[in-house]
């Protein structure tokens, strides 16, 4: 499966660049009966004739990463593809947020507002079943691993919502930095320009690293063959764009009158 799957994609990438089987061959060094091998999933190339591949078609390393990710070992085992487990198993988590509050650290009004306009067809039961579980979940990782927490995202995703729905936000966040919570925000009318959906970046107490991202219909999860490096790079830029803690710590409480 994992020689088919990447015969397909050398396949793909060399017709994309409008290279015939012989041309290519010639220019990587190879003969064309051997890159037909490799491309009808024969036989898998060595990282070094990949890399040769990944030149020749000026892939800047597209190729070589897909060989990776379909060769190496997965470095995350099974049961930690998941957000919720990988921050039980992390030593230290960063949030990033394009616009609201992360999850973990929003209060019970803060929630409730989110899921009613996230979820229009759910009854307010089910909304404030999920709230509640949601606002839970901060005390039941302090509980499991008490994980070093840091979160960055605009402030205007506490002063956006209704006056009483933001002082309790606020307030909250405050009573979570001084439990130790890093709160980060992003003086306003400033967005994190280069963050289109939420971040969760994990350091694992392994020394292992990974990441999910959440979206409309779902949370993926990454690991070291996905693109990670760029996602905690993000994070060293986004931290760079946020207030101090204590300038953060001023704009929360300026918020709660």
């Amino acid at each position: 499966m994992q020689e088919q799957e990447f015969g397909q994609f050398l396949a793909k990438e060399r017709k994309r660049s409008g290279r015939t089987l012989r041309k290519l061959a010639s220019l990587a060094g190879y003969s064309a009966s051997t890159l037909s091998r490799w491309e009808n999933s024969h036989s898998m190339p060595a990282r070094t004739d990949v890399q040769k591949l990944d030149d020749s078609l000026n892939l800047n390393g597209r190729l070589t990463r897909r060989w990776e990710a379909l060769t190496s070992p997965p470095e995350l085992p099974p049961w930690m593809l998941d957000a919720g487990r990988l921050e039980e198993a992390a030593s230290q988590v960063t949030y990033i947020s394009p616009s609201l509050v992360p999850g973990l650290l929003q209060s019970p009004s803060y929630s409730t507002l989110i899921f009613q306009e996230g979820q229009p067809s759910w009854t307010q039961e089910e909304i404030s079943r999920v709230a509640g579980l949601r606002c839970k979940r901060y005390e039941l990782l302090r509980e499991r691993n008490s994980p070093q927490i840091t979160a960055v995202f605009p402030a205007v995703g506490v002063s956006m919502v209704p006056p009483r729905v933001r002082n309790e936000q606020s307030a909250h966040l405050l009573h979570l930095m001084g439990e130790g919570v890093r709160v980060h925000l992003i003086a306003p009318p400033r967005l994190l320009m280069g963050v289109t959906s939420p971040l969760l970046l994990a350091r694992l107490r392994d020394g292992h690293r990974a990441a999910s991202s959440d979206h409309q219909n779902g949370n993926v999860v990454f690991g070291a063959s996905c693109g990670l490096e760029r996602l905690f790079h993000i994070e060293r830029l986004a931290l760079a764009d946020a207030l101090p803690l204590e300038e953060s710590q001023r704009l929360l409480k300026e918020m709660t009158t």
